[in-house]
């Protein structure tokens, strides 16, 4: 009798602390988990926006991977369009709809970023730096603020998610039934509850999923905090007596490079290219193999642009554990590892876990009866009010 008391006083406990969490930290956490879940798929809305960033399709008889010479036709179609323009780099934005983008130096552009059909190779159009990606990408990582504290307070959720996921599954009753419950006609305070229960369920891998690599955001920045890197650095190159020093790159010499950095990893498709501003810096070419878990920048190469020499190689097995882990980070935690179906599934998923923020602060309403603000949910009002009044300057970088 003594150990059943004590066992329900310990879930009574955790219930209490879910509740207090799910209530108390529910404006913040809302926003981060629907802003997150809407980041999943933001290339796929801008691609519904912009007519520019739509790709023809894929022809038949294209090859598996992009190979260096259609690289150089999007160059030269650059080249051609743009005479007077630097071309800073040239990337794939990951799916085979959407078109390849470039960003150059070029006074008639301005913010702008150039969109290129990587099947026709036909420039598109332009699209402004500002996007639905970028806009959510930002307000999902660290509300607009500077990285710090805005990363701090973002990945500091991830914590909350699992204190919630823990105490969730230990006083969750009779979970096999849960499992497939849901009771409509018993009225609303069931029925949400029911949902509640329903979507925490089948979504415990996915909470468990974005709650580890969120925190594992946090481990990365905390280098950055001590001017360190998870991820190596690129080659610095030490110019002496440079008068001129800025960088551009011939047809010819961009085809050069292709060829060189196609021929250092073996079987790789080469998905973007980082042209210098000036001399002193390299040229990074990046790409990936045949693990869509990899970030698309996992393979890297460093040439010298006064002489195209390799400067550096960089792959997963050459880069240490840590940096070796990061590169699966991102595509686990935005589902970008397998095109439009794995995304789908994760803004899926997303859409209910940020539903179980909303049905949680119901289900306490409905037993608290409380209408106006706690105080816990007043004191974390200025960090949204902060993110409001820095979004004013963050905005400015793209006017």
């Amino acid at each position: 009798m003594l150990g059943q008391a004590k066992k329900r006083k310990g879930l009574k406990k955790l219930y209490n602390l879910h509740a207090w969490v799910g209530f108390q930290l529910s404006i913040i956490m809302f926003v981060i988990l629907a802003t997150g879940t809407i980041a999943t798929l933001s290339n796929e809305i801008d691609w519904l926006i912009f007519e520019e960033l739509r790709a023809s399709e894929k022809p038949l008889n294209a090859s598996p991977m992009y190979t260096p010479g259609e690289w150089v036709a999007l160059y030269s179609a650059l080249q051609d369009a743009y005479p007077n323009g630097q071309i800073l780099d040239l990337y794939s934005m990951g799916e085979d709809y959407l078109t390849y983008r470039a960003t150059l130096k070029d006074t008639a552009l301005g913010n702008e970023f150039v969109n290129i059909d990587q099947w026709t190779h036909k420039i598109t159009g332009n699209v402004g730096y500002l996007t639905v990606q970028r806009f959510f990408r930002d307000f999902h990582r660290y509300l607009f603020m500077p990285a710090l504290p805005g990363i701090i307070i973002v990945c500091a959720f991830a914590f909350v998610l699992l204190i919630s996921l823990y105490t969730g599954i230990k006083t969750t009753k009779n979970w096999r039934t849960a499992l497939w419950r849901l009771r409509l006609n018993q009225g609303s305070r069931i029925a949400v509850s029911d949902a509640h229960k329903l979507s925490g369920l089948w979504g415990m891998w996915f909470t468990l999923l974005i709650s580890v690599t969120g925190i594992w955001y946090l481990y990365e920045f905390s280098y950055q905090l001590f001017d360190a890197s998870i991820e190596p650095n690129g080659p610095i190159i030490e110019r002496t007596n440079s008068e001129n020093n800025k960088f551009n790159m011939t047809l010819e010499e961009f085809r050069e490079i292709v060829n060189i950095a196609h021929g250092v990893h073996k079987d790789w498709e080469i998905t973007a290219i980082y042209l210098p501003a000036t001399t002193e810096q390299p040229i990074e070419i990046n790409g990936v193999k045949n693990n869509p878990l990899l970030r698309d920048r996992a393979y890297r190469v460093y040439l010298d642009p006064t002489n195209n020499t390799i400067l550096e190689v960089l792959s997963p097995d050459l880069i240490g554990i840590n940096a070796n882990i990061n590169e699966y980070i991102d595509p686990l935690h935005f589902g970008s590892f397998g095109s439009i179906w794995s995304k789908a599934i994760w803004f899926l998923f997303g859409l209910m876990l940020t539903a179980m923020s909303v049905t949680g602060v119901l289900m306490t309403w409905k037993r608290t009866k409380s209408r106006a603000l706690t105080k816990p949910q007043i004191s974390t009002l200025p960090i949204l009010v902060f993110s409001g009044v820095v979004f004013i300057f963050w905005i400015q970088r793209f006017a």
